[in-house]
């Protein structure tokens, strides 16, 4: 489950009319377009993985000239300071822009698409007072065709523009409704003078936190509209609430079949010293999903501190083929609110039971409660991920920050795993020295005979073909500055030095050459301990991607392809024998069959994780308890 973040000042905006109104405003303003606006354009996947990119500057332009149009007597499109005959000045620039859609192969066949766009506007009198601004986003849902004989995929750019036009109505509605705008009109009109009122608190100017808005309920381009309570006035107090979700489904297999009785069941928190006005749960998604359910669920007024639990039960509609489906959960009150993440579920669902399927969601995000069956006292974890670089030629790593986050809170939770023996590093604080310091300082510190260590990695390595050896790149390394490196050799003396009883080491890593290492033949990446045999018997080393190319990521589970099956077999799916407990060996072997084949079928590409050592019922390597399964 993903999860629906709405803040005070940033609003979800669902067009209620497809009439828009004309408000001719007696004002002359100028309309200041960002660059942000010139440039737009939406990425996504082909139907063959494919990065591509969707321009839709010109509609965007457009549509805001013609609603601007529409909302003032005059408008002016130009850039620079606002000139003196007029009355305002609007800038508008691009917010969140984003597209779900995922096509898995190519087919003669339908799949979901949602975009969702974000304009950051404000309205400025002639003075430079600010008098409105604030953050809207839409979502528009429809269907995008793929074909067995092509990549390419149609329709997305009709979902593309209809959400243009929904969003832009938004901004247009605002203005048009503002009530410092409307009286600066009125004065303009009347050729009077005056001061204009100061804005409400609901009108101050936006947060910066961002929106991921859900889309509607049916496969079509209608939006949800916000509910009244959101336009009532919001209390003097901030608040804010968080919340817990799970859906449970008849017979608890995971998966979601025609005709099958299931609950979503939340438990809601008001964390902060305000009361919570006009709370209320949304759902949103397949319409097989949400169309027995009754949404908004509303639960009121939450009091500081008050938790409020409800379950809202559903049977699952008609479902003409296997596939996957959304169901977004979120959260909505009044102004004065600071809302959570809306929780996204990506699950499957089938109209035969007999159908053989791959359960995927994204709730590995959601960490169970901290586990007391297994908890590792003696153990110490350690998750690094650098997904950004100082240098900012260097790609970026898509999810390695996150993953490194997300697998440092498995360690604790799942793997129960002291917090204080938990150390995890990403991105700007994963600097060589930060390396440096943690292996070469923390870890023997926390290091005894009987302790087991994890070490997670993910982000880009340099492999030197000459010798096989491996090396992390750091936020502050790059391609051009090996001395800034961390090598896998370095790792390893340090482990060497340490009092450990056995090491788990998990690499998600792309791999490139290191520059001047071309060889005529080159070597294999080396992941083992080289000349120190007494270290291979206490290191089993799990390595997400074996060859010199990109690790993939993984868009429908929110990680990278390797680290999202590791956190799903750590859950349970890699208890393989059933007995209640997930061991490495089990690991091993459920993430190299899961990343082989959905590397293959959901991205038509190529991925091939491997163990050390390899299948052996005599290592006791293979055979160290991760996690219960139940």
């Amino acid at each position: 489950m993903s999860v629906l973040l709405v803040s005070g000042g940033c609003q979800f905006f669902g067009q209620r009319s497809s009439l828009p109104t004309d408000y001719n405003l007696p004002l002359t303003v100028q309309l200041r377009m960002d660059q942000s606006i010139g440039a737009a354009s939406l990425d996504y996947q082909d139907a063959c993985g494919q990065a591509l990119a969707l321009p839709i500057h010109e509609g965007l332009e457009a549509q805001l000239k013609q609603r601007m149009g529409q909302v003032f007597e005059r408008v002016r499109v130009e850039s620079g300071p606002s000139a003196s005959d007029t009355d305002g000045v609007v800038d508008v620039a691009l917010g969140l822009r984003e597209t779900q859609v995922f096509v898995p192969r190519k087919a003669n066949k339908s799949y979901p698409a949602t975009v969702t766009l974000g304009l950051d506007f404000s309205y400025l009198d002639h003075q430079g007072e600010v008098l409105y601004t604030k953050k809207l986003q839409s979502s528009v849902t429809g269907e995008v065709e793929a074909r067995a004989d092509t990549c390419a995929i149609s329709g997305l750019d009709g979902i593309a523009q209809r959400t243009v036009a929904t969003v832009v109505e938004g901004v247009a509605q605002q203005l048009g409704t503002a009530p410092r705008i409307r009286q600066q009109a009125q004065l303009r009109k009347t050729g009077g003078a005056g001061t204009i009122q100061s804005a409400p608190m609901a009108l101050a100017p936006a947060a910066t936190a961002p929106l991921a808005p859900a889309p509607p309920t049916q496969p079509n381009d209608r939006s949800l509209p916000p509910p009244a309570a959101l336009e009532a006035a919001a209390s003097s107090e901030k608040t804010q609430l968080s919340f817990r979700t799970i859906i449970r489904d008849e017979n608890q297999n995971q998966v979601l079949e025609q005709q099958e009785a299931f609950s979503v069941e939340f438990e809601v928190k008001n964390e902060g010293a305000g009361v919570a006005e006009a709370v209320e749960i949304d759902l949103s998604g397949h319409a097989a999903i949400v169309g027995g359910l009754k949404t908004p669920v509303s639960l009121g007024a939450l009091q500081p501190g008050e938790v409020r639990r409800v379950a809202v039960e559903g049977k699952v509609g008609a479902i003409s083929d296997l596939e996957q489906a959304e169901l977004i959960c979120a959260l909505r009150a009044s102004s004065n609110v600071e809302l959570p993440s809306s929780k996204k579920f990506f699950i499957a669902i089938r109209p035969d039971p007999s159908d053989a399927v791959e359960v995927l969601s994204v709730d590995v995000d959601q960490l169970p409660k901290i586990n007391q069956k297994v908890g590792q006292s003696h153990a110490v974890g350690i998750a690094i991920g650098v997904g950004a670089f100082r240098d900012s030629t260097m790609p970026a790593v898509k999810f390695a920050a996150h993953d490194a986050e997300v697998m440092g809170g498995y360690f604790k939770r799942v793997l129960g795993i002291p917090s204080q023996q938990v150390k995890v590093v990403v991105d700007d604080r994963a600097l060589k020295d930060d390396l440096i310091e943690v292996f070469e300082q923390w870890l023997p510190k926390q290091s005894a005979s009987q302790h087991t260590a994890y070490i997670y990695m993910s982000g880009r390595a340099l492999v030197d073909q000459k010798t096989g050896a491996v090396s992390l790149l750091p936020y502050d390394g790059s391609t051009l500055a090996t001395s800034r490196v961390f090598s896998l050799a370095r790792l390893q003396r340090a482990l060497t030095r340490t009092s450990l009883k056995q090491v788990v080491l998990m690499v998600d890593l792309s791999l490139e050459p290191a520059p001047d290492s071309v060889s005529a033949q080159p070597v294999p990446p080396q992941w083992s301990p080289q000349g120190q045999e007494g270290d291979k018997g206490r290191l089993l080393v799990m390595v997400g991607n074996s060859t010199l190319q990109e690790a993939r990521a993984y868009q429908p589970g929110q990680h990278g392809l390797f680290t999202y099956f590791l956190l799903k077999g750590l859950r349970g799916a890699a208890d393989l024998d059933k007995n209640g407990t997930v061991v490495t060996g089990e690991l091993c072997t459920y993430v190299q069959g899961q990343v082989a084949s959905n590397a293959r079928s959901a991205l038509g590409a190529t991925q091939h994780p491997i163990c050390i050592p390899e299948a052996a019922p005599t290592s006791p390597l293979r055979v160290i308890p991760l996690s219960p399964s139940r």
